[in-house]
């Protein structure tokens, strides 16, 4: 009968480490690269250093066995090398303070970039990672300069909160639908005194209008979403609407002479003409 054991005291299985991942194919060959570059340099150093010291030996031997010029021979020979060592000198100083110069006068942020500071790859792969930056920058910025609840630069909205503006229209509304004997008895900020005046015209358009203006302000009022220019443009138009007709009904009205009756709740009373 097989024992079964709990999950604490199974062993634990252990995954097999993980092996070094081999470098790619470019990169032994650039390390291959390297060091046949910098061994070949080296040994071509080593050879000549050889074969300069194997030539002053035996030109030294030979002239140190001539007889009695042997000894001038030998201090001529001592002093060619020594002026040959102190000009290698003088130019290795040379090129040495050059560079130092030349690194002077870079300034401290200078990064090689370039073809003629680092290799073809080294930077053809910074390009393409400065190119792709500049594309995220780019889309990352604002193109359109629109901010939700104002208007955008350059129109007639410029610096306007739509919010404000619809419920700033609200005023106009009351005086151009309500009444004056009605108006000191009507809340200022309501709603419904301006459906009731609507229906009380009998203009069934008018009354249509009217009531896309409410809902539009009980959005503006209540609504998490800010307005939009659409609902912004709505709104005046609606008020030029009622504007446009109740000055064209109020005209009419001068013209006949007669007065406006409006019904409220109590009864009936005159109207402004």
């Amino acid at each position: 009968m097989a024992i079964l054991r709990s999950p604490a005291m199974r062993k634990p299985i252990r995954s097999k480490p993980k092996q070094p991942s081999r470098p790619s194919r470019s990169r032994r060959s650039s390390i291959w690269h390297t060091f046949w570059y910098q061994g070949s340099f080296a040994g071509l150093i080593f050879i000549l250093a050889c074969l300069l010291v194997i030539s002053a030996y035996g030109i030294g031997d030979q002239a140190f066995r001539t007889g009695r010029q042997g000894r001038g021979n030998v201090v001529i020979l001592a002093a060619a090398y020594v002026a040959v060592a102190v000009i290698s000198a003088m130019f290795c100083w040379s090129r040495i303070v050059t560079i130092k110069r030349v690194l002077r006068t870079m300034p401290k942020p200078y990064m090689p970039t370039k073809y003629l500071d680092l290799d073809k790859s080294v930077a053809d792969h910074i390009m393409s990672e400065y190119s792709r930056t500049a594309v995220i920058a780019h889309i990352s910025q604002a193109t359109t300069g629109v901010q939700e609840g104002w208007g955008r630069p350059g129109t007639k909205w410029a610096d306007k909160h739509f919010r404000t503006e619809i419920l700033h229209t609200l005023p106009e509304m009351h005086h151009r639908l309500i009444p004056s004997s009605s108006r000191d008895i009507s809340p200022p900020l309501s709603l419904s005194p301006l459906a009731t005046a609507a229906e009380r015209t009998h203009d069934q358009a008018l009354t249509i209008f009217v009531n896309s203006y409410i809902r539009l302000v009980e959005q503006a009022r209540y609504a998490r979403r800010e307005p939009s220019e659409a609902d912004a443009e709505a709104v005046m138009k609606v008020v030029q609407v009622v504007r446009g007709t109740m000055e064209v009904r109020r005209a009419k009205e001068r013209e006949k002479g007669e007065g406006w009756r409006v019904r409220d709740g109590k009864g009936t009373v005159d109207g402004e003409g």
